[in-house]
């Protein structure tokens, strides 16, 4: 599990939890981190955007991600 002050573009992050099957357990490296807030009025959400070969971008939770020191 990860921490959104953490997640740093470019880092390698493998993907513990996921929606879509075949994406868990892979690892990526992480294009975008972003905290919005929808609508406007309800509660800040972090999300972080990793990009897996062979599938393509996936948004996730920080607590989705664990991060991959080289």
């Amino acid at each position: 599990m990860a921490n959104i002050d953490d997640c740093v573009p470019g880092r390698r992050a493998k993907i513990l939890r996921s929606g879509v099957a075949r994406v868990q357990g892979k690892s990526g490296f992480i294009v975008e981190v972003s905290r919005i807030r929808r609508p406007p009025t309800g509660p800040l959400t972090d999300n972080v955007t990793v990009d897996v070969p062979g599938h393509g971008e996936v948004v996730l939770a920080p607590s989705d991600v664990e991060l991959i020191t080289d």
